[in-house]
């Protein structure tokens, strides 16, 4: 009997280190080493630790950017006379920064200005596939649904899944992030930031929307949670993700908050496809009834330059630059703006400056 207990003392040990130290020690998406990430390979969870170490530091940055990963090409620490960190992630959308933006003022933080980067992504985010997503699962929901925290992040199965792109980082085959940017200012794309496709291949250049290619295993969890627009696996409505805006629009009035909302400049094929099957106009239309935006998409130089682009989804830090320099140092640029980069569209102009986009386009788009 002593034994069989002896044996039966070590398979818990074994389990338990198993299921709990050796999850917590490899730590692929960095969420137990939230306050010293590694830069291992492996995407981190870019919400959840951001947002943990706002916490931890108030007082640090005066200006937030929220958006998607795209707006990580925008260098907030070239804007001047503020000390802004860029809170992107993967997928980042409305819904999830408004809880965030919530999340500081509930803990005093009170931010000068807020700055958020909205496109097609904005609207087609799946939230269901997000929480389920180890690396894009969002702050507030990891924190209010704790089983749901372990089975994302002591899963070894997924750990044991990451080890080879860990070893391939160690071995210099994988870029991996800069912790000290991360930290220092939150944007992630540098500027020496390769293309990483083959602009003659069509294959390679097709519109992204939302998650494009991911683990589909990460969408295998089993998801309790009441809330029907996570639940759902259809892509959330634009009326719905509207009001979001708009009830960011009006707590960041409350608080004394600048709010300054801006259009990603999206690749041409991406944005072209956007307004054909994403009904992005409609969006647009929307967005002008709840707060003036600054409108960086359209078929202008920047967006049909691949050169400006790493992908069809991700434009390059230095058209970050243009995008800080109109909204935040009062420069134009004439032939830009006619062609719709760097307008500040309002309630009262929405309607000739969508005229002006859709005469832009060919009558199949």
């Amino acid at each position: 009997m002593k034994r069989f207990l002896l044996k039966v003392s070590i398979f818990l040990i074994y389990a338990a280190l198993w299921y709990t130290l050796f999850p917590m020690y490899i730590d692929p998406f960095n969420v137990f080493h939230a306050d010293n990430i590694r830069a291992n390979g492996v995407m981190p969870n870019k919400n959840y630790i951001k947002m943990k170490y706002i916490l931890a530091h108030p007082d640090k940055f005066n200006t937030f950017l929220f958006g998607s990963s795209r707006t990580g090409a925008i260098h907030t620490d070239r804007i001047i006379g503020e000390r802004c960190y860029n809170m992107l992630y993967s997928t980042g959308v409305p819904r999830w920064h408004l809880e965030n933006i919530k999340t500081f003022f509930a803990n005093k933080i009170y931010p000068d200005k807020i700055y958020i980067g909205v496109d097609s992504v904005s609207y087609t985010g799946n939230y269901a596939a997000q929480v389920n997503d180890p690396s894009r699962c969002p702050y507030e929901y990891l924190i209010s649904h704790n089983i749901h925290f372990l089975k994302l992040y002591l899963d070894p199965v997924k750990v044991f899944q990451s080890l080879n792109t860990m070893l391939s980082a160690l071995m210099g085959k994988v870029q991996v992030i800069n912790t000290e940017a991360f930290y220092k200012y939150g944007w992630d794309i540098p500027y020496n930031h390769p293309s990483n496709i083959d602009w003659e291949d069509p294959a390679q250049v097709e519109p992204v929307f939302g998650y494009g290619k991911w683990d589909e295993g990460y969408r295998n969890y089993d998801v309790d949670i009441e809330d029907a627009n996570i639940s759902s696996n259809v892509d959330e409505s634009i009326d719905y993700v509207l009001n979001i805006l708009r009830e960011i629009s009006d707590i960041c009035r409350k608080n004394n908050t600048e709010l300054v909302i801006f259009t990603n400049p999206m690749h041409h094929v991406t944005y072209t496809a956007s307004v054909r099957e994403k009904k992005y106009f409609e969006f647009l239309e929307g967005l002008a009834e709840i707060t003036d935006f600054w409108n960086f998409s359209s078929l202008n130089d920047i967006t049909l330059s691949n050169d400006c682009y790493r992908e069809t989804s991700h434009y390059k830090a230095k058209i970050g630059d243009l995008i800080i320099d109109i909204m935040c140092n009062g420069k134009t640029y004439p032939e830009l703006q006619a062609q719709g980069f760097g307008v500040k569209v309002r309630r009262e102009n929405v309607k000739d400056f969508l005229g002006m986009l859709k005469a832009q386009l060919t009558p199949e788009e």
